[in-house]
């Protein structure tokens, strides 16, 4: 499941993991997210969120997939001390900050996926 504001951006991130043999299921809102894990939770595998433009509510989703056991990554415009710190506290497996690089994206989710 990919959240992202920018349709494009989701569109990019769709058509790389369809490619690459996932199913993908966007959202480009918090609320969508939260229902889609709370009605969908046994079918979620992984979680990016691209937090870019959210407020400080993006957490209590990372809270939800946390308590629902769901791994999730998160993607950050900048490198920011502050947002690595609160992405590893509610759970994430991982800060990514972009531009994506798209190997080592793969990489990272197929270790995640797998384990």
């Amino acid at each position: 499941m990919v959240l992202n504001r920018n349709q494009r951006n989701l569109d990019i991130l769709n058509q790389i993991l369809g490619e690459e043999g996932y199913e993908v299921v966007g959202s480009r809102d918090l609320e969508s997210l939260d229902r889609e894990v709370q009605t969908r939770q046994q079918d979620i595998n992984l979680v990016l969120m691209d937090i870019t433009g959210f407020n400080r509510s993006v957490w209590d989703s990372c809270e939800l997939l946390r308590s629902a056991d769901i791994p999730f990554l998160v993607l950050s415009p900048q490198h920011h001390h502050a947002v690595e710190k609160q992405g590893l506290i509610y759970g994430a497996k991982g800060v990514i900050v972009k531009p994506l690089a798209v190997k080592e994206l793969l990489h990272l989710i197929k270790s995640l996926i797998q384990d």
